[in-house]
């Protein structure tokens, strides 16, 4: 253009008349105008930044906005995938026809997580939910009544997933999380049946707060991005206030999670979701100095040191009492907090089936599991509040 521009004065130059003149003037108003038309369109391309949230980016143009995922599966490296959210009835422009595009807001979603019907039923959405993958696991009493009511459905996940269920409950949108790079093809074969697929990746947060930043990615689907904001806020604004309670660090707890399964015991990354609780809520994690935000396995030998350590244990499976945890191996008698500090489990919400609730609105409220561990580490403090999703693990079920 700007070639074709110059070009164009020249040849006027040539002319040397009145008339040339003033098309030489029309011309550069034309070119002004054009300019400052591309300026301005340019100037409405927003991009909202995150506090804490890594793995997503809105960005949003006068008539459509651009979601971006990053790294959505563990070992991911440099990977991006753009999402292109239109109302319905919008024109797609040339340029993203062989794109991404969402049409909002979303009216039919299945979700293959828990969490992410936890997300929804926050924005107020879960008459939108037509499908889920485990059924038994759904601890949400909207969702619930749905799934009893023959609305919702299990579809399966990865090998076993459903295609033809799938495809009967013409979902919009189905939401998908990943383990591993395998997911690209379970995505590739949805896609090619004509399903609009996105990939959420909250799981991989490293931060409390970054989990629940999702809620902003869900809001977008919905068209609420003002109830997710304002949702944020709310859950960001009350988490802040117990992370900076003064905390006698006299009392400060030290801290082990996590029971073998299978003979493997996976313990969080000092740089966790989980770690971070800990840290923020006022423990002292043993796990701490490994710098990974994934989980680990340790031996047991080790276990055994970190053990003789802690005073407090966290996280025990799906035990609800003391003679469990030995029912699963008798050596945790030599575990020095199994017999002199104190052991809490998160399973205090669990639904008949086995689904537990602190895996599904635990990641939406942080807030709450924050104030249940600064429990848990300081007895004397918060003896107002009752626990959300902590027991205590005694002698016998409570």
């Amino acid at each position: 253009m700007t070639h074709f521009f110059y070009q164009t004065i020249k040849n006027i130059l040539k002319w040397n008349n009145s008339v040339s003149f003033l098309f030489l003037m029309s011309t550069i108003v034309f070119f002004s105008v054009s300019c400052s038309e591309k300026k301005k369109q340019e100037e409405k391309l927003i991009p909202h930044s995150n506090t804490y949230a890594k793995g997503f980016e809105i960005t949003e143009f006068e008539s459509f906005k651009k979601i971006t995922v990053f790294n959505p599966w563990e070992q991911a490296n440099k990977i991006s995938i753009d999402y292109y959210l239109f109302q319905k009835g919008s024109r797609i422009p040339d340029s993203l026809k062989n794109k991404n595009i969402i049409f909002t807001p979303v009216q039919r979603i299945v979700c293959l997580s828990t969490s992410h019907v936890a997300f929804i039923d926050a924005v107020n959405e879960s008459e939108k939910v037509v499908g889920v993958s485990g059924l038994k696991y759904v601890s949400s009493l909207k969702i619930r009544e749905r799934i009893d009511e023959g609305l919702v459905v299990d579809v399966g996940y990865g090998q076993n997933l459903n295609y033809e269920l799938l495809l009967k409950q013409k979902p919009e949108l189905v939401m998908v999380y990943g383990i591993d790079s395998e997911v690209s093809n379970h995505i590739r074969k949805m896609e090619d049946l004509g399903i609009n697929v996105i990939m959420n990746a909250e799981y991989l947060e490293e931060t409390p707060l970054g989990k629940a930043e999702w809620i902003k990615f869900i809001g977008c689907l919905f068209e609420k991005e003002t109830v997710a904001s304002d949702f944020f806020q709310s859950v960001e604004q009350e988490y802040l206030y117990y992370k900076n309670l003064p905390k006698p660090v006299s009392e400060q707890p030290k801290v082990i999670v996590g029971l073998p399964f299978k003979d493997s015991w996976w313990v969080p990354g000092g740089n966790s979701y989980f770690a971070h609780l800990i840290e923020d809520a006022g423990g002292d994690y043993i796990g701490k100095n490994n710098d990974s935000h994934e989980s680990y396995v340790i031996s047991f030998e080790n276990a055994l040191i970190w053990a003789s350590q802690a005073t407090v244990w966290l996280n025990v499976g799906g035990v609800f009492s003391k003679p469990e945890i030995l029912s699963s191996d008798e050596r945790f008698k030599k575990f020095n907090v199994f017999n002199e500090g104190r052991i809490f489990n998160n399973n205090l919400k669990m639904n008949q089936q086995g689904g537990n609730d602190f895996w599904e609105s635990g990641a939406v409220y942080p807030n709450k599991v924050l104030k249940d561990l600064i429990k848990v580490f300081y007895p004397k403090q918060l003896t107002e509040v009752k626990f959300e999703y902590y027991r205590e693990i005694g002698n016998s079920k409570k």
